[in-house]
């Protein structure tokens, strides 16, 4: 008997820190056995990309801007995804289904400042359905945000799949725009820690000119403000319980700026207070909410910055530190994970198994989630 041709899904998203689509070919075996065949992260064209962090700015708001960002942003992901398969050598009607996350461009989750809580994620589905002829799965958020979630994270049940023969208690932090945490086990649970990249991209944007600190050699070269560091603690934000999630509409240059008790305070000791503070919300998250963590794998843009994995793992007075690893390490190409993610959620979907986790998101309960837009 004939082999069944396999399982393939595409997946991509354009992440908080809006550096590229990250686009990832998922293969879903036997078992739910999940295997990443080939991941690579595309570059945005530079005008959809100044446009795309404006409208994440909410004091940006464009209705117009919005809707041509949608239809540009929609068409650049079909036309990339296309690219992609002739690069890796894939042809389209092999891939059974594109799962699309798009661009987050506000989230604002459930809490006592904001009453009717929304997420809004553009590039739209319709033009990618048409430019492939793939059947595309989007908008993953806002069903579980209609079930009392908040929409985030969802990637704890993918994390779980992916590393659950990791022995020990086992916590995975994602450390993009906003870092997360999914802590394994049964159930799963997790929550978005607080900023990641986003703070210090920002600042190295404005102060360098570039695009992020590379390798945190600029963050090392300064000192910490540990003062600072304990102030941005003092939010409230991080001592609140989860589940809770959060985005770049809170933890952005204003909210700094609001904090800075000297102005004049040199940006290269702003850009160490601001990578010491990243790794201190999640140290401190696992220390309070996974006190038993043996095995802590890092993945996401974040992995990439030695400054701030040395943070991570320097030893502290009175903690038991847990083995760091990347997620290379365990075998998994960090790129690959968030794309992949959404690949495995447009699976999901399309056999109408759940997507989310109610220990996570605080949903009322487990959802099929996404919008089907057939080829």
């Amino acid at each position: 008997m004939a082999n069944e041709s396999p399982d393939l899904y595409l997946g991509c998203i354009s992440g908080t820190s809006v550096d590229g689509l990250d686009v990832a070919l998922l293969e879903v075996a036997a078992h739910e056995r999940l295997l990443v065949h080939h991941a690579e992260t595309i570059t945005l064209p530079a005008d959809l990309q100044a446009n795309l962090l404006q409208l994440a700015d909410p004091a940006q708001d464009s209705l117009d801007l919005l809707g041509q960002c949608d239809s540009t942003l929609g068409e650049f992901i079909g036309h990339a995804l296309l690219e992609f398969l002739a690069r890796v050598e894939t042809p389209a009607k092999q891939i059974t289904a594109i799962g699309s996350h798009g661009q987050t461009v506000r989230h604002r989750p459930p809490g006592p400042q904001q009453p009717s809580s929304f997420t809004t994620q553009i590039g739209d589905p319709n033009r990618i359905a048409e430019i492939t002829g793939i059947t595309t799965v989007a908008d993953f958020r806002r069903r579980d945000l209609a079930a009392g979630g908040h929409g985030a994270p969802l990637a704890p049940p993918f994390h779980e799949a992916l590393f659950s023969h990791i022995e020990g208690h086992v916590v995975v932090l994602n450390v993009g725009g906003i870092s997360n945490i999914s802590v394994l086990g049964s159930p799963t649970t997790g929550f978005d820690t607080g900023p990641g990249n986003c703070l210090m991209d920002s600042w190295t944007q404005r102060h360098l000119q570039q695009p992020y600190d590379e390798n945190g050699i600029w963050a090392a070269a300064g000192e910490v403000d540990n003062s600072l560091v304990q102030t941005c603690l003092d939010d409230p934000y991080f001592a609140s319980e989860p589940p809770k999630s959060t985005g770049r509409e809170y933890f952005n240059l204003a909210w700094l700026e609001a904090l800075l008790k000297t102005p004049e305070a040199a940006p290269n000791d702003v850009q160490a207070t601001l990578c010491e503070l990243t790794a201190a919300c999640n140290r401190l998250a696992i220390q309070r909410w996974a006190p038993q963590t043996s095995q802590l794998i890092v993945c996401g843009g974040g992995r990439l910055n030695g400054e701030l994995l040395r943070r991570l793992t320097a030893p502290r007075e009175g903690c038991n530190a847990p083995q760091v690893q990347t997620s290379e390490d365990v075998g998994v190409d960090g790129d690959s994970i968030e794309a992949a993610l959404f690949a495995w959620l447009a699976h999901r979907a399309l056999q109408r198994l759940p997507g989310n986790e109610p220990a996570v998101t605080g949903a009322m309960g487990h959802r099929v989630l996404g919008g089907i837009y057939p080829a």
